[in-house]
């Protein structure tokens, strides 16, 4: 095994794979959803940024989007399985492989908060600072923080327990949120380059020696790369079958009291185990929850009644092709193949449970709909379209095929 080309050659694997992938996405309706979105999103966004009233908090909301832009730090590692046995002995000299590791995760990180703040940048020179090279010095300082946070993850990726790394992280997020709202709120320079001082002073007195006291944890580099993975692979999954696809369990507690009533209603197993899994499992239950409210933020921003109820529908078109991947749920698993329950009941609950969160999510939209609007009408199309999608969407004949492939 070559050291010094495993790191070029893991990566090299991984964007070879990911872009096959990405070339059906490309061709996908879901795509073409998107491109849509974003022409009728700049189309609008010069009246949107007129029709803000001027209470809204605009400095305020950019400091606690880009403090979670910050803190969240997603690291790539390309690490498997097997690494924990074969590379595990090797770990002195790997220094560089990890060092490449963090350098490629700050890199892409940094890529895409730049995306996120120069489209934000009409908006930050209305309500912010009409400065354009002010503009630029407040993306200096987040790169510059940005970097700062990416080496002090890597040092949190030395303890063990996650209550400890949340802790951690939480830490992070106050200092992160202090230099990102005397950014944005147009302070004078030296109050957020005091604030960077401050995070070099944590970094050189605090983690720079956690990494020296502690060993490198593998177990917790791979369960933060399969988080990543499976983030990617579960999205690219709603067009396309994707193999050996992993993904974390969060128990939800107080969710799963408020539902299981409902889902032990009858004796359907595979409603239970749908139910369970969207709950549960990985991020069904998240991204229904960031598409609701997206769907809500953009139906709140468009200053056009007739332009809601297109992002409305847009955005319930999106769930669905995001929730068909539910069915592949119990793809992984064994033993519910063993249970004697007929596949027209699995498919039965599948539809059932889509149609359900489908029509929730039609009546919450509506509901915002009717808050934001003027007009009583295109909310009842919203409500009756939506309706009439959620009932038919999941015996179409695309879910049909892919019910019956199985």
């Amino acid at each position: 095994m070559d050291i010094a080309s495993l790191w070029g050659d893991r990566v090299k694997a991984f964007w070879n794979e990911a872009i096959r992938y990405l070339r059906l996405l490309g061709n996908s309706g879901f795509m073409f959803s998107l491109y849509a979105l974003f022409l009728v999103g700049g189309s609008f966004y010069p009246s949107f940024i007129d029709w803000l009233p001027e209470a809204v908090p605009v400095s305020f909301l950019f400091a606690v989007l880009f403090t979670y832009l910050l803190t969240r730090c997603p690291l790539r590692t390309f690490l498997k399985e097997g690494d924990l046995v074969f590379l595990l002995p090797l770990e002195n000299q790997l220094k560089g492989y990890f060092h490449k590791s963090v350098m490629y995760s700050f890199i892409m990180q940094s890529f895409s908060m730049t995306i996120v703040y120069l489209v934000l940048g009409p908006l930050f020179k209305n309500r912010v600072a009409d400065d354009g090279l002010y503009l630029y010095v407040v993306l200096l300082f987040l790169l510059l923080i940005n970097l700062w946070n990416y080496v002090s993850i890597w040092a949190e990726a030395r303890i063990q327990e996650d209550a400890g790394r949340q802790k951690h992280a939480a830490a992070r997020a106050v200092l992160n949120f202090a230099a990102a709202y005397l950014l944005f709120q147009h302070a004078a320079l030296w109050f957020p380059l005091a604030v960077l001082l401050l995070m070099l002073f944590v970094y050189l007195f605090y983690y720079y020696p956690l990494l020296r006291r502690h060993l490198l944890k593998w177990e917790v580099l791979l369960k933060l790369e399969e988080k990543r993975l499976s983030v990617f692979y579960r999205f690219v999954q709603s067009f396309t079958d994707v193999p050996n696809i992993k993904g974390g369990i969060k128990r939800r507690k107080w969710l799963t009291v408020l539902t299981d009533r409902w889902l032990w209603r009858n004796t359907s197993v595979y409603r239970v185990l749908f139910g369970k899994g969207f709950i549960r499992y990985g991020e069904y239950l998240g991204m229904y929850v960031r598409l609701l409210l997206a769907g809500g933020l953009v139906m709140y921003a468009f200053p056009n009644d007739w332009f809601r109820v297109a992002a409305a529908l847009l955005f319930l078109y999106m769930t669905s092709v995001q929730l068909r991947t539910l069915w592949h749920h119990l793809d992984t698993a064994m033993w519910p193949d063993l249970y004697p329950v007929s596949l027209q009941q699995k498919q039965t609950s599948f539809q059932e449970m889509v149609k359900i969160l489908l029509l929730f999510q039609t009546v919450l939209l509506t509901i915002v709909y009717s808050l934001v609007a003027s007009s009583l009408m295109p909310g009842l199309i919203v409500l009756g379209t939506g309706g009439l999608f959620c009932w038919f969407y999941p015996v179409l004949k695309k879910d049909k095929e892919m019910i019956q492939a199985r």
